[in-house]
């Protein structure tokens, strides 16, 4: 496996285990766009994402794909655009943890080549829900980043919620959320028709009102909320994480106990491709 690789790609093979979001300068290390095509043929290599676990334990090359990504980003890799989104699929099939949190952020910090991929994935339904909706917050990532994409970010989002009748309602609410984090003033038509023809999951995007408070057409809800929906708005309202990116919105209680129920049974496919 090691044959395949050349200094200084060689050595992210042996970085092993590393957290969410770890900001280390991988450019330290020596990279520069000369090595994008080798790094991108680390991230793609199945045979190294399939490396088999020793004695119960991942090996050090399990995180190789991982150190990689980000050694692209770190590059401004726009030919890697479509191997990120390529990645997006293993958030619905494998529950990839490290994909799901990290390739938005990828994405982001790659700024405008990668608007238009992003609205184009976000708007095929054939891609998985939960990877739409990490399409979805990397164009909210792009715009955070690349202040000067705002726009184009928001267009991007609106542009994907146009045939929002026929789709998914809880992709519909992602990218309200994102909309909203973005205070998408000029969306709010469109969120209120979305709203009335109750196609979005206001367990995760709340209701119109909510959508006016977050992007400030209005100080406060006009109208309580009914206790007696089972409707939770989010709790989140685009606070920073750690890394300098979003927060995501919140599931309802009812979908998080679905979501630990889900995660329950795929226990041991986590544990392994939460090290991915």
């Amino acid at each position: 496996m090691n044959e395949n690789y050349t200094e200084p790609v060689l050595q992210l093979l042996t970085l092993g285990e590393t957290d969410l979001h770890d900001d280390r300068d991988y450019l330290k290390m020596g990279f520069t766009p000369e090595h994008i095509p080798e790094l991108i043929r680390l991230v793609e290599d199945e045979v190294l994402r399939n490396a088999p676990v020793e004695n119960g334990e991942d090996q050090p090359q399990a995180y190789a794909q991982v150190h990689a990504w980000r050694a692209l980003a770190q590059l401004g890799a726009a030919e890697a655009v479509p191997v990120f989104l390529g990645l997006m699929q293993r958030i619905d099939d494998e529950e990839d943890d490290f994909v799901d949190e990290e390739i938005p952020v990828m994405l982001g910090k790659l700024g405008a080549p990668a608007i238009e991929p992003c609205r184009d994935y976000l708007a095929d339904r054939e891609n998985g829900p939960y990877a739409r909706a990490a399409s979805a917050l990397a164009l909210a990532e792009i715009s955070l980043r690349h202040p000067e994409s705002r726009d184009a970010c928001v267009q991007a989002l609106m542009s994907a919620l146009e045939n929002y009748a026929e789709d998914d309602e809880a992709v519909n609410a992602f990218a309200l959320s994102y909309l909203s984090d973005l205070k998408a003033v000029e969306a709010a038509p469109l969120a209120e028709e979305m709203f009335a023809a109750g196609c979005v999951d206001q367990s995760i995007a709340g209701d119109f009102q909510d959508y006016q408070v977050r992007v400030g057409l209005l100080e406060e809800r006009l109208t309580p909320r009914f206790t007696q929906s089972p409707v939770n708005p989010p709790s989140w309202d685009g606070e920073l994480r750690e890394s300098g990116g979003l927060s995501k919105p919140k599931l309802s209680k009812e979908k998080q106990k679905k979501e630990k129920a889900k995660a329950k049974q795929a226990k041991k496919t986590r544990k392994k491709n939460k090290k991915r």
